[in-house]
């Protein structure tokens, strides 16, 4: 029913508005200028039609005419309506695809971006002070994470001003867009099946290839039932999509979902956290919550996965349509600069947010990262002093072609017309921008005032693998130092595994370890505040063998020893022999299993081998120690490690 009054106001709306489109005339800017002629033919939702488009781009500083010839772009294009509620305004949002004079799509550098085929007209109608899409972006790039490029333009389309768009790239795959992996249509096994797509929640539109979560986006209400989770594959293509990789990626998510479902959806080792980039999530949360964009988590909500070896979680971004954020819509709370979205579902809306971000959100892991990135770094990215500096230069910038466009656009500050979703109905550009810049002031200070300062913190040391070498019933001590650095506000620290034959005991300084059988485990390190976990190491890794000096599987043909000295300091010389040829490695490492030296390297014929290895030429690189070292060598599939001594 709510979102029926909604589009019937859009419908009234868009009526009453259509009435009154000025007729503004576009001689020169000081913004580029973008000219678009359609031949006659009408632009639908779909399929784009065939157009052409010029862009004049003097460079800023100098004047853009109309007359000025095309130096930016001069060619063919697709073009098409785009957008969901935005379509019944009357200042409609464009796809464009550049084309050749075949069909076939075309790069361009359009006015300073990198070069691609694909771009977005955005009209930003309901956001009457143009900004609110750029600041969005500007902090989702000021994060270090890729958010859409953006760049003000005024189009004329069919010699017809239609006023300010913002000329912005489209989310697609590529190596200055969402960089990953390129999946192509023979990828359906193995590391190249598990990368890279992009995904996105979102309502279903027609020849979308989407898959739909099995579970409700909220628990059950009465007498409101929750909206599905709809997950749209943006890549790859529809065209290009593959049975196997739909399968995999719907897999992986429902698995993601289904561990969130679970009692255990936090725990170390059987929960949610080794399904997603952490730190990736942390800050798509951070930048959502600042700007309180009513349809973050819900709609335009996109998440990329690259393959397994490139480190491929699922990251949660790019940032994607925030025309309704920073206090504008007048539903969904969306207006008050207080309380936070994420683990609050909307009481308005058809369309609910997944029932995971309020999990997640309400994770102390990830609460406790939130308020430490906020706190490091709220004086930068979020400075509001930084803010007001880049939206004063903006409105300055636009403020020739804002007249203009608000005379093309005349109902936007006529208080007797409602633009949904605006909460507020300003006469003029001066207050609409007053209160953007009283409001991200006001969410600033509310924020910082949320986030407690006194967050954990621990320093966790990134392991790698360690493989540490002892037997059976013993116990090593380690260096607590080997796993976390500096640390505050933490009550206890623990180790655990899930394997129940390895113990852990913690003294002042030291890590003892015990395990009653063979064989490799898992653990990790537990940082409490009083009684809740507020963060988790890193995995590290352990392996138990007996006899760490006899271990071979050398032929009798092979041999190795370690002529002299032994003790050495600082240098010993290794002799190995061959017998047939092969491809030999021989390696040096420490304790904790650590690769110190790569002796040999290389294929190499029959015969006898001298190898030298000195300590002294380490030291530049990392600190050696006295102690129990171990060279390893390997040729044609077989292997033998042996034990020395370094004595400094």
């Amino acid at each position: 029913m709510v979102m029926k009054k909604i589009l019937f106001a859009l419908f009234i709306s868009a009526i009453f508005c259509s009435k009154n489109i000025a007729q503004v005339t576009l001689t020169s800017s000081n913004l580029p200028i973008i000219v678009i002629n359609t031949n006659g033919q009408t632009i639908k939702d779909e399929p784009k039609i065939t157009a052409t488009m010029g862009v004049i781009d003097n460079s800023t500083g100098n004047r853009n005419n109309i007359t000025d010839p095309f130096n930016n772009y001069n060619g063919k294009i697709g073009i098409e309506i785009r957008g969901h509620s935005s379509q019944l305004f009357p200042k409609k949002q464009y796809g464009i695809e550049l084309r050749d004079d075949a069909g076939n799509d075309v790069k361009a550098a359009l006015l300073g971006m990198p070069e691609d085929s694909d771009w977005i007209l955005n009209a930003n109608y309901s956001d009457k002070s143009l900004l609110r899409n750029v600041i969005a972006y500007k902090l989702g790039n000021d994060l270090s994470r890729y958010a859409t490029r953006t760049k003000f333009c005024e189009v004329v389309l069919n010699n017809q001003y239609i006023g300010i768009y913002i000329l912005q790239e489209k989310i697609k795959r590529g190596k200055n867009r969402v960089n990953i992996k390129k999946i192509e249509t023979t990828d359906i096994t193995g590391d190249a099946l598990t990368g890279g797509y992009i995904i996105h929640i979102d309502r279903i539109d027609a020849g979308d290839k989407y898959f739909v979560s099995d579970y409700p986006s909220v628990y059950p209400k009465v007498p409101r039932q929750p909206s599905p989770i709809n997950y749209i594959i943006s890549y790859p293509n529809e065209e290009d999509l593959q049975p196997a990789q739909l399968t995999y990626i719907k897999n992986y998510v429902g698995q993601f979902e289904t561990t969130l479902t679970k009692a255990t959806y936090n725990d170390p080792f059987d929960g949610y956290y080794d399904y997603i980039d952490i730190d990736a999530w942390v800050d798509y949360i951070l930048a959502a919550e600042f700007t309180k964009a009513t349809d973050a988590y819900r709609l335009s909500a996109y998440l990329y996965k690259n393959r397994d070896s490139e480190n491929g979680k699922l990251v949660y971004g790019p940032m994607w349509d925030y025309d309704l954020a920073f206090g504008l819509a007048d539903y969904g709370d969306g207006w008050p600069s207080s309380n936070w979205i994420a683990p609050v579902d909307p009481s308005e809306g058809s369309i609910n947010r997944p029932f995971w971000i309020k999990k997640i959100f309400n994770d102390p892991v990830i609460f406790n990262k939130i308020a430490k990135r906020w706190h490091t770094i709220k004086q930068t990215v979020f400075n509001p002093q930084t803010i007001m500096k880049f939206i004063d230069e903006s409105v300055l910038y636009l403020t020739e072609a804002g007249n203009r466009n608000f005379q093309k656009w005349p109902e936007l500050f006529n208080p007797a017309v409602y633009i949904w979703p605006n909460k507020n109905r300003f006469t003029n550009y001066n207050d609409e921008i007053l209160y953007l810049k009283v409001w991200i002031n006001q969410r600033y200070t509310w924020m910082d005032a949320n986030l407690p300062a006194d967050y954990s913190d621990i320093e966790w040391k990134q392991p790698g693998k360690r493989w540490l070498l002892y037997q059976t019933g013993k116990t090593i001590k380690l260096p607590l130092n080997l796993f976390y650095g500096s640390y505050r506000n933490l009550s206890t620290l623990s180790f655990v595994s899930k394997d129940p034959s390895i113990t852990f005991s913690i003294s002042s300084d030291s890590l003892s370890i015990t395990s009653s059988k063979l064989g490799e485990f898992v653990f990790k390190a537990l940082a409490k505040k009083g009684t809740t976990i507020v963060s988790i190491s890193p995995e590290y890794r352990i392996n138990l063998a007996t006899g760490i000096d006899e271990q071979s599987n050398l032929p009798a043909e092979f041999k190795l020893e370690q002529n002299y000295p032994n003790p050495f300091n600082p240098s010993t010389t290794i002799n190995y022999q061959l017998s047939t040829p092969g491809f030999v490695t021989l390696k040096v490492y420490d304790v904790l299993g650590r690769e110190v030296a790569t002796l040999v390297d290389v294929y190499q014929q029959p015969g006898n081998y001298k190898v030298t290895f000195n300590a002294r030429h380490l030291e530049r690189s990392r600190e050696i120690h006295s102690g129990i070292y171990f060279y390893k060598f390997t040729v044609n599939g077989f292997s033998q490690t042996k034990k020395m001594l370094l004595v400094k």
